[in-house]
């Protein structure tokens, strides 16, 4: 069974996909990351039938997870982001491999009123707690880093992950401007310093400061190679990739996988059972049956006993 999502609202968003933008500045003194996540954010909110303030948070999660994603340089790693904050929204977890995302939200409908200047209220959706990001580069453990969120707001939570876990300095601005269940523009900036940034440079760059705290109203009509060259003006952008981001899940396997993760007892009560065994995505809430025979097959297979 797929999920329910509703047609695209073409009419309402800026006619430019959904990607992402990695430049330098100053012939590699800085880089900056810029992308647009609005459409895959709707289908994001389609699927878990997200309040608003819910879908503003899902935004900045996955723009700031294609980011970050970005930063590996491996196609063929992945990127695990997790708030976990004290915020009625609970847990939010989105996963990034190349430029294919999925996210997960505990309570996804959980609503909050406007914030007194009109804005979602963000921060006590998320709450305070913890950020973790967990890098798998294909070979090896994978590495962990983990680091507070004080505000909830995402944007300076990652900025301080950045600072904290990286060590490095970073400027994070990520956005959702969304409204009675539409999503009119989503997407984030991600700077940093490179070694031997020189003094002038961070200077310009904290004076555009201001351009980039409401992201989300500024890709609302313009495209990022607009942005990026009235910016960047004097800083000698140079664009030196262009991904594109969609939202895509690979649970078929995964579902197989974490049944055969459970000891061969619970199995077979299961396959025993008589009934068919459903399980859910959290990230794309698709449901998938599996009948006892079905089961008993993955009982007697090499699979099992390889994850044994």
């Amino acid at each position: 069974m797929q999920p329910q999502t509703k047609e695209p609202r073409t009419n309402l968003v800026y006619p430019e996909n959904d990607h992402l933008l990695r430049m330098t500045l100053m012939g590699g003194q800085a880089r900056v990351l810029m992308c647009r996540a609005t459409r895959l954010t709707q289908q994001a909110a389609d699927i878990h039938q997200a309040s608003d303030v819910a879908t503003t948070a899902m935004g900045r999660m996955l723009s700031a997870g294609a980011m970050l994603s970005c930063l590996m340089d491996l196609p063929q790693g992945s990127l695990t982001a997790t708030a976990a904050g004290d915020g009625v929204g609970g847990r939010i977890t989105v996963v990034a491999s190349g430029g294919d995302l999925k996210i997960a939200v505990a309570n996804p409908q959980a609503e909050l009123p406007l914030r007194a200047d009109g804005r979602q209220d963000v921060a006590a959706f998320v709450g305070k707690g913890q950020l973790s990001v967990v890098k798998d580069l294909g070979k090896g453990e994978p590495s962990i880093g983990i680091s507070d969120m004080r505000s909830g707001e995402l944007g300076e939570d990652f900025a301080r992950y950045f600072t904290t876990s990286e060590q490095t300095p970073s400027l994070v601005a990520l956005g959702c401007l969304n409204q009675a269940g539409t999503v009119l523009s989503a997407g984030g900036i991600l700077i940093q310093a490179m070694p031997g940034c020189t003094n002038q440079v961070i200077e310009q760059l904290e004076i555009r400061e201001p351009f980039f705290s409401n992201i989300s109203r500024e890709i609302y009509d313009r495209s990022l190679r607009q942005l990026a060259d009235a910016w960047f003006e004097g800083l000698e952008p140079v664009i030196v990739g262009e991904y594109p981001l969609r939202l895509h899940c690979n649970c078929a396997a995964r579902m197989e996988r974490a049944l055969l993760a459970l000891p061969r007892a619970d199995l077979e009560e299961l396959a025993s059972s008589g009934e068919d065994t459903v399980m859910t995505c959290h990230f794309c809430r698709s449901a998938y049956s599996f009948t006892p025979a079905h089961i008993r097959s993955l009982l007697q297979g090499a699979d099992f006993e390889d994850a044994k």
